[in-house]
Parts: C-alpha cells; sequence; structure tokens
C-alpha cells in the first residue's frame, strides 16, 4: 500500500455492513464468476479473469447491490482514460468523473456521465414502429461523447486475460484491478477514500496528443502523468 499512499492522501477507514454479492446471472460462486454476465447492462466486454476481480473487489469491500452498475462504469471509465496511469493518474480520472456528476452542469450519476453524448437508434430495432421504448437499442455517434473510448468505433474489451489458454495478462489485469479499487473507494466504500488530487477540475486532455479547442477558455489545475487538468 506504500505506492498508493506516496501518490494520493487516502484516508484509512473501517466501513461495516452485510457483504455485498457481485449481481450475476444464476448461482455466483467465486470459481464460478468467470462464466456469468452481470445482470446490468455495462458498457464493455470483460473477460473471464477481468470478472473475477470485480468479484472479488466488490466482497472485499462489501459495496452494496445498489451501487454495482456505477461502481463498473467509473471502473471502466478510469482503465480505458487511464490504464498506463500510475495511481494517481487513475485517481484523477476518477475525480474528475466525480467532480462532474457533483456538479449542476453534468448528469448526477457515474453511469450517465460516463455515457453523456448523442445517440442514435439501432437499425434493427427503429424498423419496427409497434416496438415498445424501453426494448429499443441505442448506440452514442462516433466521436461525439464525452470520453473518447466510450464512441470512439472500437470494441471495448477489458483483457485480463487470453480467454482461449487463460493466461493471464498481467499489466491489463492489474491495471484494472487498480481502476475496480479506485471506483469502489471514490463511491465511498472499502477501506481507503480518494480525495480530489485535481482540485475540482471538470475537463482534462492528453497534453501529449491533442490540445483541444476549449482549453484556452478553461483555468489550468494541475498536471497529472500524460493529462492536463482544467476547470
Amino acid at each position: 500500500m506504500n505506492q498508493f499512499k506516496s501518490f494520493l492522501i487516502l484516508a484509512l477507514t473501517s466501513v461495516g455492513g452485510a457483504i455485498a454479492i457481485l449481481l450475476l446471472t444464476g448461482i455466483a460462486s467465486f470459481a464460478q464468476a468467470d462464466d456469468r454476465k452481470f445482470s446490468f447492462p455495462h458498457a464493455a466486454e470483460l473477460t473471464s479473469q477481468a470478472k473475477q476481480i470485480v468479484w472479488q473487489e466488490v466482497n472485499e469491500s462489501k459495496i452494496p447491490n445498489s451501487k454495482h452498475r456505477e461502481m463498473i462504469c467509473l471502473a471502466e471509465n478510469i482503465y480505458f482514460e487511464a490504464r498506463a496511469e500510475g495511481v494517481e493518474g487513475k485517481a484523477a480520472v476518477a475525480n474528475v468523473t466525480r467532480n462532474r456528476v457533483e456538479s449542476k452542469d453534468f448528469p448526477n450519476t457515474f453511469c450517465d456521465v460516463v455515457y453523456e453524448g448523442p445517440v442514435r437508434e439501432s437499425w434493427k430495432t427503429k424498423k419496427d414502429p409497434k416496438l415498445a421504448p424501453e426494448d429499443r437499442v441505442y448506440y452514442p455517434r462516433k466521436h461525439r461523447c464525452q470520453f473518447s473510448w466510450y464512441c470512439d468505433g472500437a470494441k471495448d474489451i477489458i483483457w485480463a486475460n487470453y480467454e482461449k489458454t487463460g493466461e493471464s495478462i498481467e499489466l491489463n489485469a492489474e491495471a484494472w484491478r487498480k481502476s475496480v479499487e479506485i471506483a469502489i473507494w471514490t463511491l465511498g466504500y472499502g477501506t481507503y477514500r480518494v480525495n480530489d488530487n485535481t482540485k475540482g477540475s471538470l475537463y482534462y486532455y492528453a497534453h501529449n496528443i491533442v490540445y483541444p479547442y476549449w482549453a484556452d477558455s478553461k483555468q489550468l489545475q494541475v498536471v497529472i502523468g500524460n493529462h492536463t487538468f482544467m476547470k
């Protein structure tokens, strides 16, 4: 845990409560978690080890069932936006996401913040005028959402292991585990708390890749890893 303490100000706490059971279809067990599906919508596809990591962290942290979907949305955002970053960089993405949830200018849930952007209806459901609204399928419009990974047109897979052989992809698995842990802590569960290391930032960009048009109208707050944070 020294790595966490050196990068973040995390308050050690003791959180009680019943053991949270991950919402998996069928009977969930530690050995079975790799081939079960989450019973709520989520953006990315998880390999078997990625699912097991979620299962492990959920049970250890005792995060309640009602928070599972929000946790997954946040963890996926941390992973895809800051997979190669250290703990400080991953926490910074989590903090920007949380700052948006708490801002009146953005949606008020983690999932709605992460998935924010214009959508288009699937042609498969659009052609059926009698289909109920809740049965229609929508996709984000390419390159027009808040977080680029969600609408870049690429399939989002968290490769914690090779499915054919079961061999772990160590760097990906570790990045995913840290993303899940930080998401849980950001939501207020587990043994640590994540304080805002972005000074209230609502925006960031990868300064080695792009200088966005909106940057001149925002105030620089801090640079962490490969991202510049602004508000």
